[in-house]
């Protein structure tokens, strides 16, 4: 009974991992995204947008403005 759930736990996380990971790793350098804030005033909406500098490194997100 032990090597059936066992199995079974890694079929299940196999599975989640081919699910969440292409999503989780589009902006590994970011991590993930953050709790969006609310808009300022003359915003419609805010997008968050992962920027590194020009070696792909020191990233963080900026939030910018939707018109």
């Amino acid at each position: 009974m032990k090597p059936l759930l066992l199995f079974a736990m890694f079929l299940l996380l196999a599975v989640a991992a081919s699910i969440w990971g292409p999503a989780l790793s589009a902006n590994d350098g970011c991590g993930l995204q953050p709790l969006k804030p609310l808009p300022p005033l003359g915003c419609r909406d805010l997008v968050a947008v992962c920027v590194c500098d020009s070696g792909g490194e020191n990233c963080r997100w900026e939030w910018r403005c939707v018109r």
